[in-house]
């Protein structure tokens, strides 16, 4: 009888220690605040970087994915309002920006864009802007390739 006591104990005592540890699996996790990405051991990027799918995310000290302009070492970024970092020319509050190729950082001094060369400053371009058109899907994406206008 004792046997069947200690065994039934030796299995709740497992069964209960099984159940006390949590799985994380790593991903998005969206909160009441915004968007964190938790690490596989369940904890957060914090004031760190994420690479996915070709993509560049930042997190601050409180784990929330940044959207809008995000400055680092004295070095600016702009993340969209789902939170990729920016590359390229854009164009944000009526003001003309260039973003680095692979590093996304915002370019500030004289750059070439398509044969000119423009002045880029901290508030965008100087006396003159490339001409920035933008056309997008109807799902809010950027719109590449030809279209054709039927008249």
């Amino acid at each position: 009888m004792n046997k069947k006591y200690l065994a039934a104990a030796a299995l709740a005592l497992t069964l209960a220690a099984a159940n006390s540890l949590t799985a994380f699996a790593a991903g998005w996790v969206h909160t009441p605040q915004g968007y964190k990405y938790q690490h596989g051991d369940g904890s957060d990027y914090r004031n760190s970087w994420l690479r996915e799918n070709d993509q560049w995310y930042y997190f601050g000290d409180d784990g929330i994915m940044r959207t809008g302009w995000i400055q680092r070492d004295n070095t600016w970024y702009f993340a969209s309002d789902t939170g990729e970092l920016n590359e390229g020319i854009m164009k944000i509050n009526g003001n003309v920006y260039k973003f680095a190729k692979d590093s996304c950082t915002m370019v500030i001094g004289a750059s070439d864009y398509h044969g000119v060369t423009y002045t880029f400053t901290e508030n965008g371009t100087g006396d003159r802007s490339p001409y920035v058109y933008n056309e997008w899907n109807s799902n809010g994406t950027l719109a590449h390739g030809q279209r054709y206008v039927q008249y």
